[in-house]
């Protein structure tokens, strides 16, 4: 669980809130790498893993996966910078227009996500 600083730093809010006094501040993409290898030790079948930007742009994360051999699919931002290359969406840009495909992944609550 995610906790800001400003309540790991007040352990009297903590001890209130019954959150164990060896609990620390940790950031979002170390609380996943964490979380992901406590699933690798695990006996479930993990196979691959997703996230969004604001854990695909976290370069350590995206490292940790490729070392230990995990498939992933992680968003990042469109400025995204890809080593060699510049920007990721001025990489993109450069490709052929039939180089992309688009596909449904269903219907959102906005309508469907293409």
């Amino acid at each position: 669980m995610y906790l800001p600083k400003s309540w790991t730093d007040d352990r009297d809010r903590c001890r209130a809130a019954r959150i164990p006094d060896e609990r620390t501040f940790a950031t979002k993409p170390d609380l996943a790498k964490a979380m992901v290898l406590r699933a690798i030790a695990s006996p479930l079948p993990i196979a691959w893993v997703t996230a969004d930007s604001a854990y695909g742009q976290e370069w350590r994360l995206r490292h940790m996966l490729e070392e230990i051999g995990l498939g992933y699919v992680l968003a990042v931002p469109k400025s995204q910078q890809v080593p060699h290359f510049g920007r990721i969406d001025h990489l993109f840009s450069q490709a052929p227009d039939g180089a992309w495909e688009k596909h449904s992944c269903g219907d959102g609550a906005k309508g469907p996500r293409i």
